[in-house]
């Protein structure tokens, strides 16, 4: 990556709720406004990054899967069921973090 610096400001009116939704697009991709900005305007994809709440799920996930041989089935199937129930919730919310895990 080269060191350039950027003197030159583009300015581009939006209502609040664009901006709004400008700025959580570009927390999902872990970028600034900015930086969000302009990789869509080069034409580059902005990759959405997991949110912690997804992290936190596959955490789970593989803790379970350690534990498969050492607890009883039942109780096995009670954890996935409770799992399946908090991916389904963190998909449908679009992975958004809403301070809960």
């Amino acid at each position: 990556m080269t060191d350039r610096k950027r003197t030159t400001a583009v300015q581009v009116r939006v209502t609040e709720q664009e901006k709004r939704k400008l700025e959580r697009q570009a927390k999902r991709c872990g970028l600034s406004l900015s930086g969000y900005l302009r990789r869509v305007g080069a034409g580059k994809p902005a990759a959405v990054f997991p949110s912690q709440r997804f992290h936190a799920l596959y955490q789970q996930v593989n803790a379970l899967r350690d534990n498969l041989t050492t607890q009883p089935m039942e109780r096995t199937a009670a954890q996935l069921d409770e799992l399946a129930g908090q991916i389904l919730t963190a998909y449908t919310s679009g992975g958004v973090d809403d301070g809960s895990n």
